[in-house]
């Protein structure tokens, strides 16, 4: 008897001594994966000083990372008030002032993925929502100013990163994947899916516009600020 128990004295101290080991690793090296939600405001202003560009948001939020590099802002985990979580996006602005004011995933019918932005100034502005590079499937884009189909002003890389030309006003940035749709059609890709993203750019001018005048609301006025003269 004497014996056992001397064993399990030494497993009960044993057993200290791991746990005691692991809460000094867990306080030297904290879990370095935890992400840390930084937050801002809608008077947060990111410069592009070198473009003479500046990206504000129309509404409060977070994100877990902002780094500038080349010109470009780039946050990760992205979550806006009243938006659904993005998780990448990159965005520079050129000689203008660009809001982001809404990010949406559309599930049912035709999968999208929407960016609501106001643009002030006719320079150029280069966006990436993490969506929409070519894989081998087919890669549909709309840009639209409120419920107008825009036809020129904008261009889709390989990467499906989206370039914006001297385009301003309040405009939707959709991103649609209809696979086997649109690879059947001969048809333009606005004219063969004009139901389904009339009735996705409707719901977008309708929370787009609601976003705005809350914005002018606050502010007591519309435009937007921050270009540099």
């Amino acid at each position: 008897m004497g014996g056992l128990s001397g064993i399990y004295r030494k497993g009960f101290a044993w057993g200290v001594a791991i746990a005691a080991l692991i809460l000094t690793l867990m306080w030297v090296y904290p879990n370095t994966s935890a992400k840390i939600s930084s937050a801002f405001g809608t008077s947060t202003k990111f410069n592009v000083p070198g473009y003479n560009g500046v990206i504000t948001f129309a509404t409060n939020g977070s994100y877990t990372a902002a780094t500038f590099e080349d010109n470009t802002w780039a946050f990760k985990n992205l979550r806006l008030n009243g938006s659904q979580p993005l998780n990448s996006l990159e965005i520079s602005a050129e000689n203008s002032s660009v809001m982001i004011n809404s990010y949406q995933i559309r599930t049912f019918g035709f999968p999208s993925d929407f960016l609501n932005i106001s643009v002030q100034g006719k320079g150029q502005q280069v966006i990436n929502m993490g969506v929409g590079a070519f894989s081998g499937t087919n890669v549909d884009w709309v840009v639209s100013s409120n419920v107008t189909f825009l036809n020129s002003g904008w261009s889709v890389s390989h990467n499906g990163t989206v370039t914006l030309t001297g385009l301003t006003g309040n405009l939707n940035i959709i991103y649609f994947n209809f696979t086997s749709q649109t690879e059947s059609s001969h048809l333009p890709f606005y004219e063969a899916h004009s139901v389904a993203i009339a009735v996705t750019i409707g719901v977008i001018a309708t929370f787009g516009a609601a976003v705005v005048v809350q914005v002018a609301i606050r502010k007591g006025t519309g435009t937007l600020r921050g270009v540099q003269a």
